[in-house]
Parts: structure tokens; C-alpha cells; sequence
């Protein structure tokens, strides 16, 4: 599972030309990434797009271990090919968009300190809204962590196996209300630890 810290770490340590780019020309680049997947409709366009990305993340020096980052969305992506009724066409438009939106994400992340990145927001953005997606961004590792030692409850427990349907139904259904209850608990202790700091519905960030 992908650290936070080592994202971090990705972000500030890299010296391509991308980690030197500013932080407001790359979320212009996002920016214009998410329009080109809105409006592209056909599978070459989406495809040169996505193929650009990957060059760009491979250029950068990120290491493979962070490419699995761009592969969660896949999960939900799944749903619409049950709704495409299994046209190839559009399950590959689909997965294109889907792809080519994470990788832009995940190069913004693993090549920009988050600072920064709140830093730039903050100069067309409310304070609120800005505040809103840094607890965001925050909150998805704190829930990855919790995912991570589910997980290893879950095999501890003897995970899902198809000889014991009704163990392993009662393994997950107690997994699953493990994973609401950590991931609220740990929610709970980073606001209650900011707010210790000092936190008042805004974060001050100093300047690049």
C-alpha cells in the first residue's frame, strides 16, 4: 500500500523537469488533461492522450510502484461494461478516460509538494474549498491505511474462502464494519489533532 509520507517524498526529492515546473502550470496541465477526456470521443485521441501521460510519468523517474495508484479507478470503471452490454468500443472509451484521468492525477501528486499545490489553489479558489480538499486529500491515505490492516484482519480470520460460504460471508460482513469504525475513528483523531494545533477552518501555507 502506497504511503503518504512516500508520495511526499516522491514529490520533493525528484529533479525532473516536471518536479521543477511550477505548481500552477501543472494543474493548468491537469486542467486541460480532464477537458481533453471530456471531449474526445474517439479511442486514438484518448489513446495518443494517454500515451503522452505514460510518457510524461515514466520521463519524470516515478518509480512503478506508484503506477498501481492510476489502476484503482479501474474497479468502478468495471461497472460499465455490465452497462455497455459488453461493446467493446465503449468499454475501451471508458477505460481510456478513466486511465488517463488518474495517471494526470497521480503525476500532479508524485511531482508537486502538496504545499505548494494548496499554495497555487488558494490564488483562484475560497479558503473553504480549498481547506475541503486538503482534509480530503489527507483522509484517502488515512482510509488506504485502514484498508491495508483490514485486509490483513481478514486473512488473519481466514479471509474468503468458497469451502465455508457462510464463515466467510460473516468474515467480510465484519471487515466491512471494521473498516466504517477505524475509518471514522482515525478521521475523527487527525481533525481532533489539528484542531490541537491550532486549527481554525483554515490552513495558512507559506508561499513557494
Amino acid at each position: 500500500m502506497i504511503q503518504l509520507s512516500y508520495l511526499d517524498y516522491l514529490a520533493v526529492e525528484g529533479q525532473s523537469f516536471l518536479h521543477r515546473l511550477s505548481a500552477g502550470w501543472k494543474i493548468i496541465g491537469l486542467l486541460l488533461v480532464l477537458t481533453g477526456i471530456v471531449l474526445l470521443r474517439n479511442i486514438f485521441g484518448l489513446f495518443l492522450l494517454y500515451g503522452l501521460l505514460l510518457a510524461f510519468f515514466f520521463a519524470c523517474g516515478l518509480p512503478l510502484r506508484i503506477f498501481s495508484l492510476t489502476l484503482y479507478p479501474l474497479i468502478f470503471a468495471i461497472l460499465f461494461i455490465f452497462v455497455s452490454g459488453f461493446e467493446i468500443h465503449f468499454i475501451l472509451l471508458v477505460f481510456l478516460k478513466v486511465l488517463s484521468g488518474s495517471t494526470a492525477v497521480v503525476l500532479l501528486l508524485g511531482t508537486t509538494p502538496y504545499p505548494s499545490l494548496f499554495v497555487a489553489l488558494e490564488r483562484f479558489l475560497p479558503s473553504i474549498f480549498v481547506t475541503a480538499l486538503f482534509l480530503t486529500y489527507r483522509s484517502v491515505f488515512i482510509l488506504l491505511k485502514v484498508l491495508e490492516e483490514t485486509q490483513h484482519a481478514l486473512y488473519l480470520r481466514g479471509g474468503f474462502q468458497w469451502s465455508h460460504p457462510w464463515r466467510s460471508l460473516s468474515n467480510i460482513s465484519n471487515a466491512f464494519g471494521h473498516l466504517i469504525i477505524k475509518g471514522i475513528d482515525a478521521s475523527e483523531k487527525m481533525y481532533e489533532s489539528m484542531v490541537f494545533r491550532g486549527f481554525r477552518n483554515k490552513i495558512h501555507y507559506r508561499g513557494e
